[in-house]
């Protein structure tokens, strides 16, 4: 039974990897969403069941691969159906891996469980590096560690014309078009009223307003960090004020895909076996089985990518089960390897440090 409403599957669908993209074009068939949304099922089943306490029967869940903070790996999105929920051990869940291990984010949130999932929605600007969440009538953004009501979050109130100034000044052409004007002034307001949102201070904003004029001499040694800071927060703001008016979406960090044309795949064996394999558990960037879980539910985006079929995935669960060797692997399908080496670099490139 699928459990997604129209609007939740929108939802999803906006929140995928714009690096799909280009692969849902060429087919038609959306063969990469419905082979994300299979990792994601997999990754979720025993996510679901951890922070539940039981295994969720298989129609009674769905769950997509969500990147709410645009590193090129997911979080997960799921929801548990139950008409007499209490929002405990059903409704909405998103875990994020932090460290060592993935973490439910919204359980803190009175009632967040309980919204309808065709009343969740994307908000248009990111705070400390992951995009707003709309839960039915309410906006949070995120601490750093949790999302929380962006009314709980310090604003402050300042003077803004030298930024509006040099906004204004950078963004305007030699030979202004009809009404560019007004578009202009309206995206400096944008980013001023954002700036003050997120509680930048005055030496904040007389900074980036500094940046936007001539002879910047940009902040070094000490004072590099924090100013990477506040580049960093305006960039996002200016993005931000991009997706308000229409003119831009948010991205995600480059990812090295590969160009093959997907075939719809069954990944629960592998995503059962990759997180227990030795040399996934003990690669220096993972060493916990949540982390080799992330990185498993990356392999698996990545190798369809790279032209693996069925056979050859059930194959590499053979491998990871240590059911054969790299002989036996390679006297069946010759490229197998190559193709699972490409996706392993792709995604150990982007996955996060500790």
């Amino acid at each position: 039974m699928r459990l997604f409403s129209k609007l939740a599957t929108a939802f999803a669908s906006a929140l995928l990897c714009a690096c799909l993209a280009h692969a849902q074009a060429q087919q038609p068939e959306n063969i990469p969403q419905e082979n994300s949304d299979a990792i994601a099922r997999a990754m979720a089943a025993g996510l679901l069941e951890r922070q539940t306490g039981a295994a969720v029967p298989a129609d009674k869940f769905w769950a997509y691969e969500v990147d709410f903070n645009l590193d090129g790996l997911s979080e997960i999105y799921a929801y548990v159906a139950d008409p007499a929920c209490d929002g405990a051990k059903c409704g909405l869940f998103l875990f994020v891996l932090e460290g060592d291990g993935y973490r439910e984010v919204l359980g803190d949130i009175p009632g967040a469980r309980l919204t309808p999932p065709d009343r969740v929605a994307l908000g248009a600007f990111k705070r400390n590096g992951f995009i707003d969440l709309q839960l039915d009538h309410k906006l949070f953004g995120w601490t750093g560690d949790h999302y929380a009501e962006v009314s709980t979050f310090p604003a402050t109130s300042l003077d803004g014309a030298v930024f509006i100034a040099a906004c204004q000044k950078s963004k305007s052409s030699e030979q202004p078009e009809e009404g560019e004007a007004e578009r202009v002034a309206g995206e400096c307001q944008c980013q001023f009223n954002r700036l003050q949102a997120i509680g930048f201070t005055q030496a904040d904003l007389d900074q980036y307003a500094a940046s936007l004029g001539e002879n910047f001499e940009y902040p070094s040694g000490d004072k590099e960090k924090a100013w990477q800071a506040v580049s960093t927060q305006a960039s996002d703001t200016a993005t931000g004020c991009d997706v308000v008016s229409g003119k831009s979406q948010w991205q995600p960090a480059y990812f090295n895909h590969g160009d093959q044309p997907q075939q719809r795949l069954d990944f629960n064996d592998f995503v059962a076996a990759c997180p227990a394999q030795h040399f996934i558990l003990t690669n220096r960037k993972v060493g916990s089985p949540d982390r080799a879980l992330s990185l498993c539910g990356c392999l698996a985006r990545e190798m369809p990518t790279q032209g693996v079929a069925q056979e050859g995935l059930d194959l590499l669960t053979q491998y990871y089960r240590d059911e054969i060797a790299d002989a036996d692997l390679e006297a069946q399908d010759a490229n197998l390897l190559t193709a699972h080496d490409k996706a392993s670099e792709a995604c150990l490139d982007q996955f996060p440090a500790k």
